[in-house]
């Protein structure tokens, strides 16, 4: 992956925004992956019978039109362990167009950033934990309209690390199928900029509070950063 981008926390999400300047032109990226999180958060408090992701792509696709979505459901094999790094290289193996190479490029940089990559809606350092859902969503924005996402969602009693992505998980921990959905999406600017203020009044309190930089991925190398200052 020959490009300059930045990476932040946006939420729970890791998310790669393209230049040094990616958080200004992107923010679209930004504000809709925020948006859609905040809102299946809530319905999920609500108790409210629906799947995490459906819920945010129930959001998502309000303002992006996708153009591929693809899902695979495995169970973990004998090994001692594997992590979901290693789960999603092997689904973007079959991706050979450009898009998708830049996607399977990127992703083993997320085990050299910061250790606070939270998995979503979950906190590590649980001594003793029961049987929970572990979410975790990565996305690298190709331009300001043109994102690729890729989201895992699995059971485990095992206790969770700071950055689960490249956490290895033994199949005696995971409880049932692991499953990987990715996505590809243009954003349709007409739709967006009918709903972009009201976008920007529900989050205009929540985003800073919800947006770490994790790191800097120029050419082949990573630099990950400090996270401060975030709830």
């Amino acid at each position: 992956m020959e490009q300059h981008y930045m990476v932040y926390a946006v939420r729970d999400a890791v998310v790669a925004l393209p230049g040094a300047n990616g958080l200004a032109t992107c923010s679209d990226v930004v504000k809709s992956c925020l948006l859609a999180q905040l809102v299946a958060n809530k319905k999920m408090q609500m108790k409210a019978a629906v799947d995490w992701y459906d819920a945010y792509l129930q959001v998502v696709d309000d303002f992006w039109i996708r153009s591929l979505k693809a899902q695979q459901h495995f169970s973990l094999g004998p090994q001692s362990g594997s992590s979901p790094l290693e789960w999603a290289a092997g689904m973007m193996t079959n991706c050979k167009d450009r898009s998708g190479q830049a996607f399977a490029a990127f992703l083993p940089h997320i085990a050299h950033l910061n250790s606070s990559v939270a998995a979503i809606g979950e906190l590590p350092g649980n001594a003793s934990p029961p049987l929970q859902d572990v979410r975790l969503l990565a996305i690298l924005a190709l331009t300001p309209t043109s994102i690729i996402s890729l989201y895992i969602v699995f059971q485990t009693r095992q206790v969770l690390s700071a950055n689960p992505w490249s956490q290895a998980f033994c199949v005696e921990e995971v409880v049932g199928p692991v499953c990987i959905r990715q996505a590809r999406a243009n954003l349709s600017e007409l739709l967006y900029a009918r709903a972009r203020e009201a976008v920007d009044l529900k989050l205009r309190d929540k985003l800073s509070d919800n947006l770490a930089k994790l790191g800097e991925i120029t050419d082949v190398t990573c630099k990950p950063f400090t996270v401060e200052g975030r709830s």
